[in-house]
């Protein structure tokens, strides 16, 4: 099997180069690089990034969208015991600030389209670290160009010298965080290899596929997903970002066998004029990461043929400070344990806890996850005490598990509502909402009573302008009365025109709280709220 001898991230691409030197392994635009090609890519990046003066442990950040550059970059300093910095590009220039002071990077390489973005996050450092400017995506490095540059410090597209240990960080990739300041979870060698091997495993991976990659390089889902295929040696295609159309293209066009999706991808892809039409027959393969209770992942597997066998899907669960999957529930049983992220993939250990105890079948509690996870976050030492509390990874999500083990996730534990002695799971509330025809999305919240320490409040967003507004909450709250506890029944509804979401698309709660904190010591009731009595 390839990667036998894999024990770091650069090890994936070394050892690739030399059991499958000419299979395809990185097509990005209209360049495509067999494994011997791109690892001399790699080599020469990594060359460079030492005469530039980068050394062992020192912080490399990027700006810039999905390319072959970038992709260079992430294996390139792993090569050398650097640390890449993926760096949000949705942010704003006093976020970069933040981030490139909380790591002190040595260098920072930048698409063309953020220079402005970032010149005015340089300003905010006490120390300017030097800048390289990537080409624009898709285009090859012009003679004399800054990436061009760059490549000229170093000819050799050997393998660098330098003894890499796994245990060893090779990436901080900095938490989407709905509440406060991002936090940088660092990435291990050790930690990024052993979930390859594992995942590669459970989704059956082999190297004959083909992978299209259209997430976000800031999102740790991106690097660790195609690392799967890489490290069987199967081949990937990078795209800029996501876009539904490029994504039938690209089913087309390059005979993509797997895919991972979002809810939201998948809806837009189905929705767009040219699905009909595409030939799916390639794809062998869908695993997604998050369940919709309105129904859209039923929908695929009904369009993609999943029922009928033409396609296997996986439901996984992950997180950034995990090994990106934590658990997952396989094809064989998907249908069946339909909306549970299933049971712990191999090399991870998972428990449900709640309080130091151990819960039983049916009973919530918080996942706690041991195995291949991050060795803490950067420069935070009590946030890391209080994250690995007692060797394990307190996930912060509450779940509940079968008499089989299988897990099925009810809420993030900052978001569960204690209402009138009760537990209100607002994940819970939410799935119900969105099952009604004139819901698009739902968040529920808990806000501060004197009389039942917290209650029930959901905001709402309308499918279009044809609903009653008006009326719409007081359906609403019948609706939920009608299928869940009495306790669960949301006592205020809020008709919005969006939720406020951050850049991963994660409602952003603490927003909501803010701005309906008071509102039980409201006595009056808005006009599209309804209040229970």
């Amino acid at each position: 099997m390839p990667g036998s001898a894999i024990r770091t991230v650069g090890d994936i691409l070394r050892v690739n180069a030399f059991t499958l030197p000419n299979e395809p392994a990185l097509t990005c635009a209209d360049i495509t690089l067999n494994y011997r090609e791109l690892n001399s890519h790699v080599n020469r990046v990594a060359h460079a990034l030492l005469a530039a003066g980068v050394e062992p442990n020192d912080r490399i950040a990027v700006l810039a969208k999905n390319s072959l550059p970038y992709f260079s970059l992430y294996f390139a300093t792993a090569k050398i015991g650097a640390l890449l910095v993926p760096l949000n590009y949705w942010n704003r220039s006093a976020q970069h600030a933040d981030v490139l002071g909380d790591v002190e990077a040595k260098m920072i390489f930048v698409e063309p389209e953020y220079t402005e973005t970032m010149q005015s996050a340089m300003e905010h450092l006490s120390s300017r670290p030097s800048v390289v400017l990537l080409p624009p995506w898709g285009e090859t490095a012009s003679p004399g160009s800054p990436w061009d540059t760059f490549l000229d410090r170093a000819d050799s597209t050997d393998e660098p010298q330098i003894h890499v240990s796994p245990d060893a960080g090779h990436m901080i990739m900095y938490t989407s965080g709905t509440t406060g300041r991002a936090k940088g979870a660092v990435l291990s060698h050790e930690r990024t290899v052993s979930d390859g091997f594992s995942m590669a495993a459970v989704l059956g991976i082999r190297q004959s596929d083909v992978y299209g990659n259209w997430f976000t390089p800031f999102h740790v889902s991106n690097w660790d997903q195609q690392k799967y295929f890489l490290i069987m040696g199967a081949h990937v295609v990078l795209y800029a970002q996501f876009d539904a159309g490029l994504v039938i293209e690209g089913i087309r066009r390059h005979r993509l066998t797997v895919m991972l999706t979002m809810t939201i991808m998948i809806q837009q892809v189905m929705d767009h004029p040219d699905f009909a039409a595409a030939d799916l027959s390639s794809l062998r393969l869908m695993f997604f990461g998050a369940y919709d209770p309105s129904g859209i992942m039923t929908r695929a597997a009904d369009t993609f043929g999943a029922h009928r066998g033409e396609i296997e899907m996986v439901h996984v669960y992950g997180i950034t400070e995990g090994g990106s999957i934590v658990t997952a529930c396989p094809a064989d049983r998907v249908f069946e344990k339909w909306g549970s992220v299933g049971r712990a993939i191999p090399g991870n250990e998972v428990r449900l806890d709640d309080e130091g105890r151990e819960v039983g079948v049916g009973e919530p509690g918080e996942i706690l996850v041991r195995g291949p996870i991050m060795s803490g976050y950067w420069r935070r030492e009590e946030e890391t005490a209080e994250a690995l509390a007692g060797g394990w990874l307190h996930t912060g999500d509450i779940g509940v598990a079968d008499d089989e083990g299988f897990i099925r996730i009810v809420d993030r534990k900052k978001d569960m509502i204690r209402s009138g002695g009760q537990n209100v799971y607002s994940k819970e509330v939410e799935d119900c909402l969105v099952q009604h025809e004139d819901v698009l999305a739902a968040a529920v919240i808990g806000l501060p009573d004197p009389t039942h320490e917290e209650q029930v409040c959901a905001v709402v967003v309308p499918t279009g302008p044809h609903v009653d507004r008006e009326r719409l909450p007081e359906r609403l709250t019948v609706f939920v009365r009608q299928r869940l506890a009495g306790y669960n029944t949301p006592r205020r509804v809020i008709v919005v025109d969006e939720l406020p979401t951050n850049t991963q698309g994660k409602t952003r709660k603490s927003v909501l709280r803010e701005s309906y904190g008071s509102m039980f010591d409201v006595r009056s009731t808005p006009t599209g709220e309804a209040r229970v009595p």
